[in-house]
């Protein structure tokens, strides 16, 4: 189990490492594409600015002809100085506009080919208003008329209006360009920000889903080490630790004081003549086999261990009294003595001692249950083969050992 939970840790380390190159990667290309983005709408902008500020100047510069034009007509009807007062603005102001105009347009060669085409017609015509004001001046108004009454200025403005309309025609487009080309950019990062982000929350979504399943290896291989901490590898029972284990778990319960536990340490008697003629190999088998009868003789909710080389617990509860743990210890020689005969024929004499200790009447606490159940156990070794004795209790009384032949 730990080589396949290795290998799936492996695994999802590489899912992990690809996982964030990806994401990263994915992020530096979003990013590179958001900045390139934001400078063309960026861009977008100032031209839509540019536009907007050249269609007033082109508006402002029409404006300023069309007061210098109501200045001089005013001033020919009226004979009036103050109609000149407009004209004198609209020629200033309309040369400072056209001004205006060369810097904007400077980098639009169609649009300083209109300027051109505007300048000169308004040279003509405020020439020709500026020749009907001297001639009024000077006194000859009927000149002055007469030179208006050509057409030539009303054919001029009409030119020139012509003129500005295509300009604010051209720089209307390009405004309309710039602000749709804006706006579609705009909604084209929204929607690829709407794709990446659901794309980032599929990454990580899987980025969650494999660090679950990693910590889902990790809490397996960390139970299956507690199993295999707690467990004897040549028989697979509970070890020492185990037992001990479940001895704190028992003295942790609310109720412990009103349990009734029992524990018989058992030692095989005799094993180490099947070691030393047979070898450790045939000795191992030997546990192994042993181990499973005497796992048929214990409860389901009793736990059978292994605490040493031929040493083994059997940790019981839910017992009516001692004559339940005699027989249980009866139960247990036989098995060991029916193991030795199937397996070697009685070559080896072989059989069991067992101490058998009960809380709360021979030890005051449950962790001194394997201490007094194996006084007794080597109590009942000292005294012949296949035996069990009870631990002496609170009141130092003990029983007699009772040898498991008289059962036979």
């Amino acid at each position: 189990m730990p080589t396949r939970l290795f290998r799936s840790a492996r695994r999802d380390r590489k899912r992990f490492v690809v996982l964030y190159v990806v994401l990263v990667a994915g992020l530096l290309l979003a990013a590179a594409a958001f900045v390139w983005e934001a400078r063309i709408i960026v861009r977008d902008g100032a031209m839509e600015e540019e536009a907007f500020t050249v269609l007033g100047v082109a508006n402002r510069a029409l404006d300023d002809l069309q007061d210098a034009e109501t200045g001089q007509r005013g001033y020919l009807v009226t004979g009036s100085a103050e109609y000149l007062q407009p004209y004198d603005r609209g020629v200033r102001d309309v040369e400072d506009a056209v001004q205006r105009l060369r810097q904007l347009l400077a980098t639009d060669p169609p649009s300083l080919e209109i300027l051109r085409r505007i300048d000169s017609l308004r040279e003509s015509e405020l020439g020709e208003l500026a020749r009907s004001i001297e001639l009024a001046r000077a006194g000859d108004r009927s000149a002055a008329i007469a030179l208006v009454n050509t057409g030539r200025g009303k054919r001029e403005m009409d030119s020139l209006r012509g003129e500005f309309e295509r300009l604010r025609r051209r720089w209307e487009a390009r405004r309309r360009h710039a602000a749709d080309e804006a706006r579609d950019r705009l909604l084209f990062g929204a929607g690829a920000l709407g794709a990446f982000a659901i794309f980032v929350g599929g990454l990580l979504v899987y980025a969650l889903l494999i660090e679950q399943r990693a910590f889902a290896n990790i809490s397996a291989y960390s139970e299956a080490m507690d199993r295999e901490a707690g467990c004897d590898p040549l028989t697979g029972l509970p070890n020492r630790r185990r037992v001990l284990a479940q001895i704190d778990a028992l003295a942790a319960r609310p109720d412990s004081s009103t349990l009734r536990v029992a524990l018989l340490f058992m030692d095989v008697d005799g094993f180490k003549r099947v070691n030393d003629e047979l070898g450790h190999s045939a000795g191992d088998a030997f546990l192994r086999r042993l181990a499973q009868w005497l796992s048929a003789v214990v409860r389901r909710d009793d736990m059978l261990a292994r605490v040493g080389g031929d040493e083994f617990v059997a940790l019981v509860t839910h017992y009516v009294g001692d004559e339940d743990l005699r027989q249980l210890a009866r139960r247990l020689i036989g098995q060991v003595q029916a193991v030795a005969h199937a397996e070697y024929a009685d070559r080896f004499d072989i059989g069991l001692s067992i101490g058998i200790a009960t809380f709360p009447d021979r030890v005051r606490h449950l962790r001194q249950l394997i201490d007094a159940a194996d006084a007794a156990m080597y109590t009942a070794k000292g005294e012949d083969s296949s035996t069990f004795r009870f631990a002496s209790g609170a009141n130092n009384e003990s029983e007699h050992a009772v040898s498991a032949r008289k059962y036979e």
